[in-house]
């Protein structure tokens, strides 16, 4: 009898990673039925969809607030998939105020569930109180969380981040540069304005702004603008000219091959900092909003309490990437260090040599793992168990 997995993914980043696991069961159990929530990538990896999460991205309690009543619908509906159709493994991916609670009623119903890559899971101050009681199994890509859900009763498995596996480009840099029409032997800057599209709308103009200030000074310079899956060049092309008259070249494809090829990197906060890292890429990491974000994130930056926002500074504590957040990130100041970055040889060396420490961290040379070969176990046992 086949199996069913259910994998429920609320980010660009957590559907990325479903999608991976969705390819590779299906290699290695070609019956398995796969549910879930995500977004293109799921949905193109064979994964029949429960809910769309591509327009959920929010980061604040005010954007959050706008993506509430879309998230709270998909969330009973997947409360009702679950009682309706219990799989016979629910592997939730990060996103932990959707997911955490539901992996508790899912375990309440008897439903095995294997938390990947669980929410805040780089912190290295404490992990999710309720992982131990609401799962069956925790796969994690950092050695300090793996550790102390252990000792808080957790089954928790540290495995290699799968983007060390999956962060490859697929195109050399001439043909790359043939197809974005960029010059290979002049400079290369890849702009990532996030997936979500409230940061896409604030960092657009911004970065089209830097450029601006760059070329007076360095117009050998190219910039690149990366397109997440689920925006249209068009769009971000008319957010673009709010700052700039100049053309940009947009990459709608793999970020992967525009990350490898740059030579340096303005990067929204989030999972494309350690894309970028893990390519290579020396990068100023930056988070922008409107005038509502900015004035929740001054409110609220003495209780959160964080050093850093970018992954890898925050993976190493230290800051080995510069970061700028809100009035900091200013088009002066990031055009300032962007050229700093590519004029001076030590500071790019200084972050790839960083870069090497996160790949450690993340498992690479630790003979770990990989996270879908413990689901596939986790699924064998359940059906021996089941006889």
């Amino acid at each position: 009898m086949s199996q069913s997995v259910l994998i429920v993914a609320g980010e660009a980043s957590g559907d990325l990673y479903g999608a991976d696991l969705a390819h590779q069961l299906r290699a290695r159990l070609p019956d398995v039925a796969l549910y879930g929530v995500g977004g293109a990538r799921m949905q193109a990896a064979g994964v029949q969809l429960i809910a769309d999460s591509r327009a959920w991205g929010a980061i604040g309690v005010v954007e959050s607030l706008k993506v509430a009543p879309k998230v709270y619908l998909a969330y009973r509906r997947v409360q009702q998939f679950i009682r309706r159709h219990p799989p016979d493994l629910f592997v939730p991916i990060d996103f932990g105020a959707f997911n955490i609670p539901l992996s508790c009623g899912a375990s309440a119903q008897g439903v095995s569930v294997a938390y990947y890559i669980p929410p805040g899971s780089w912190r290295r101050e404490r992990q999710g109180s309720d992982l131990p009681r609401c799962t069956h199994q925790v796969l994690t890509p950092f050695a300090w969380s793996a550790e102390q859900l252990q000792s808080m009763g957790a089954t928790a498995r540290w495995m290699p981040h799968p983007l060390l596996r999956l962060a490859r480009p697929s195109e050399d840099k001439p043909t790359f540069c043939e197809r974005l029409g960029l010059d290979p032997y002049r400079p290369i800057v890849a702009l990532l304005p996030g997936s979500r599209r409230h940061e896409a709308k604030a960092l657009t103009p911004l970065y089209a702004r830097v450029a601006e200030s760059v070329y007076t000074v360095a117009p050998e310079v190219q910039f690149a603008l990366s397109v997440a899956p689920h925006f249209t060049a068009d769009w971000l092309h008319s957010l673009w000219a709010e700052g700039s008259r100049q053309w940009v070249p947009t990459e709608t494809r793999s970020v992967w091959n525009l990350l490898a090829h740059a030579d340096a990197a303005i990067v929204c906060s989030g999972t494309a900092t350690l894309e970028a890292a893990l390519l290579n890429t020396p990068m100023l990491i930056v988070y922008r909003g409107d005038w509502l974000m900015n004035a929740e994130y001054k409110l609220r930056k003495r209780r959160l309490n964080l050093r850093w926002i970018g992954l890898p500074n925050l993976i190493l504590q230290r800051e080995a990437c510069p970061e700028f957040i809100q009035e900091a990130a200013s088009p002066s100041a990031l055009a300032r260090e962007l050229l700093a970055l590519l004029h001076n040889d030590a500071n790019r060396q200084a972050q790839r040599e960083a870069f090497q420490e996160i790949r450690r961290a993340l498992g690479e040379g630790a003979g770990l793992r990989e996270g879908y070969e413990w689901l596939v176990e986790h699924l064998a046992s359940l059906q021996e168990s089941r006889g």
